[in-house]
C-alpha cells in the first residue's frame, strides 16, 4: 500500500477542534464558526484522501520478529471513504443543529463533540491494536460527557453506570491485546493476522488465545450497546439532549462495525465466534424493540430502537457472509442516516411543546407539517419501507440470513421489522396526529438548521433507497476479503 502523508489529518482536524473549542468558549460566533467549518473540512478529507496507509514510528512488517513493533498504522480502504464521510457529514448537522438552536454555546460541549469524532475515526483507521484501545476509550469517555451536558439527574445516573460497566469492558480489551501480544510479539492488527493465519491449528485450543477471543467478544457488546448490555446504552441515548444521542449512536455503529471487523480477522476460526455474536445481536432486536413499545417519552423509545437497529447491524456481521457483511455495514450507515433525523425531529417536538413525554404533546402536525412530513419518512426508512434506504439493507440482512440456512433468524427480523412499524406509527399518531391539547405556551420557531438536517437526511435515505449501490460498491472489498459461507 502507499504511504499516505495526508492521512492523520482525519483523526489530527476534529482533535484540534476539541481543543480549540475550549478556548473559544464564551465566544458563540467564532465557536460556532470554527466548528461548523472544521466539519464541513472533515466532510471533504474522506472523499478526496487515496487509499492507503499511514506509517508512525518507522515499522515495518515481517514474518517473524524478535523485538517490540513500535510503529502505529493508520490504513484507509473502500469502506472507510464511505464510514468517515457518514460520521463527517452527521457530526457536521449536529453541530450546525446545535449552533443554530442555544444562544449560548458551550465550549467544552462542542469540544467533546469533537473528540468523539475523532477516536471514532482512529478506532475505524487504527491497525494497530493498543492505539485502537486506547481511541475507544477516549469515545466512550466522550460520549459520557455529552449526556453529562444535559445536566439532569437522569444523566447522572446513567453516566455512572455506563462508565462502571465501561471500566470492566475496557479493561478486558486491553487484556485481550497483551494476550495477542504475547502470542503474536506485535500490536500490529495485520500483523497478527499473519501470525494466526500461519499458526492456525496450534492456536485452535490454546487458552491464551481463546481468552483473548472471549474477552474481545466482551468489550464488543458492551461497547456496540447489544444484548446483554442494551439497557445502558439506551439509558445513555435517553438522558443526552437528542442532537448528541444522534452523534452518540452514530459513533456507537461505527465502533460496532470496525470491532466486529477485527474479531472477523483474527477470531475467525474459533467455533463459537460468530453464534456467540448472532445470540447477542438478536438478543438487541428483540429486547430492543419490546422495550420501545413499553415507552411514554419520545426521546426514551428513540434510544431502544437505535439498540435494536443495531442488533439487525450486528447480526449481519455475526453471520459473516459476504453478503450478509455488505448488508450489515450497509445497514449501519442507513441506520445512522434516519436515527440522526428521528433524534433531530425529537428535538424539534421537545423545542416547540417543552417535553418529550407523549402525555404533553399532541397535534403538533397543524403547527410543525414539514417537520411531521420528515420525521414520517425516517419512520418509514427505520421500518423497512420502500423506497427508503432501511427497506434495501433490511431486504439484504434477511435474504443473507436465509441463504446462510438461518431461516429463523429470518423470522425474527420480519418480526422486529414489524413491530418497529408499529411503535414508530403510534408515537407518530401521539405526537402529531392526535388532537390537540390546550397548550399555554407560547409557540416557538424551529430554528431552519434543524429543517435543512432533516432535508438532507430523509434525502440521503430516499437517495440509498433507490440506489443502494452508491454505498455498497466501497463495503465490497472489505466483505469479500473477511467473509466466509457456511455452506
Amino acid at each position: 500500500m502507499a504511504n499516505v502523508e495526508l492521512l492523520p489529518l482525519m483523526v489530527v482536524l476534529p482533535l484540534a477542534v476539541a481543543v480549540v473549542s475550549n478556548l473559544f468558549h464564551g465566544r458563540n460566533r467564532l465557536l460556532a464558526l470554527t466548528a461548523m467549518t472544521a466539519t464541513l473540512l472533515f466532510m471533504v478529507l474522506p472523499l478526496l484522501m487515496p487509499y492507503g496507509m499511514h506509517t508512525f514510528g518507522g515499522h515495518v512488517r515481517e514474518a517473524q520478529k524478535t523485538e517490540l513493533a513500535l510503529g502505529v498504522i493508520y490504513v484507509f480502504q473502500h469502506h472507510h471513504r464511505i464510514i468517515v464521510f457518514i460520521l463527517a457529514l452527521i457530526a457536521h448537522l449536529v453541530v450546525s443543529s446545535y449552533a443554530g438552536a442555544y444562544r449560548k454555546l458551550s465550549g467544552p460541549y462542542l469540544g467533546f463533540m469533537m473528540m468523539g469524532v475523532a477516536a471514532s475515526t482512529a478506532v475505524l483507521l487504527a491497525d494497530d491494536f493498543f492505539n485502537f484501545y486506547v481511541f475507544l476509550e477516549v469515545a466512550l469517555i466522550s460520549q459520557a460527557a455529552m449526556a453529562i451536558a444535559s445536566g439532569t439527574e437522569q444523566a447522572y445516573k446513567a453516566v455512572v453506570k455506563y462508565l462502571i460497566v465501561a471500566n470492566v469492558a475496557g479493561n478486558c480489551l486491553l487484556l485481550a491485546v497483551a494476550f495477542l501480544f504475547s502470542l503474536a510479539g506485535s500490536l500490529n492488527i495485520s500483523d497478527m493476522q499473519s501470525f494466526i493465519s500461519a499458526n492456525g491449528p496450534a492456536l485452535a485450543y490454546n487458552p491464551v488465545f481463546l481468552a483473548s477471543c472471549a474477552l474481545t467478544i466482551f468489550a464488543w457488546t458492551y461497547a456496540s450497546g447489544v444484548f446483554p448490555f442494551h439497557n445502558i446504552k439506551s439509558e445513555l441515548y435517553a438522558s443526552a439532549r437528542p442532537h448528541a444521542s444522534g452523534l452518540m449512536q452514530t459513533m456507537t455503529k461505527f465502533i460496532m462495525v470496525a470491532l466486529a471487523i477485527v474479531l472477523l480477522k483474527l477470531f475467525a476460526d474459533v467455533g463459537s465466534l460468530r453464534m456467540v455474536m448472532l445470540y447477542a445481536s438478536l438478543g438487541a432486536m428483540v429486547f430492543g424493540v419490546i422495550m420501545a413499545l413499553k415507552q411514554d417519552n419520545y426521546q426514551r423509545m428513540l434510544s431502544y430502537h437505535a439498540i435494536s437497529q443495531a442488533g439487525y447491524v450486528a447480526s449481519g456481521l455475526s453471520i459473516g457472509t459476504p453478503v450478509a457483511i455488505i448488508a450489515g455495514i450497509f445497514h449501519a450507515v442507513n441506520h445512522v442516516l434516519y436515527k440522526t433525523a428521528l433524534f433531530l425531529g425529537c428535538e424539534c417536538v421537545e423545542y416547540r411543546a417543552g417535553t418529550t413525554d407523549f402525555k404533553g404533546v399532541s397535534g403538533l402536525i397543524h403547527s410543525l407539517p414539514l417537520i411531521g412530513f420528515l420525521v414520517l419518512c425516517a419512520k418509514f426508512a427505520i421500518s423497512g419501507i420502500p423506497p427508503f434506504n432501511g427497506f434495501q439493507s433490511k431486504l439484504m440482512l434477511m435474504t443473507a440470513a436465509f441463504d446462510a440456512g438461518m431461516p429463523e433468524v429470518t423470522l425474527v427480523m420480519i418480526l422486529v421489522s414489524v413491530l418497529t412499524f408499529i411503535s414508530m406509527m403510534k408515537a407518530f399518531h401521539l405526537v402529531y396526529m392526535r388532537h390537540p391539547t390546550q397548550d399555554t405556551r407560547e409557540p416557538r420557531e424551529i430554528p431552519k438548521s434543524y429543517v435543512v438536517a432533516l432535508i438532507i437526511l430523509v434525502g440521503l435515505c430516499v437517495l440509498l433507497g433507490v440506489y443502494p449501490q452508491l454505498a455498497t460498491r466501497y463495503i465490497e472489498p472489505i466483505a469479500y476479503g473477511i467473509g466466509f459461507n457456511w455452506r
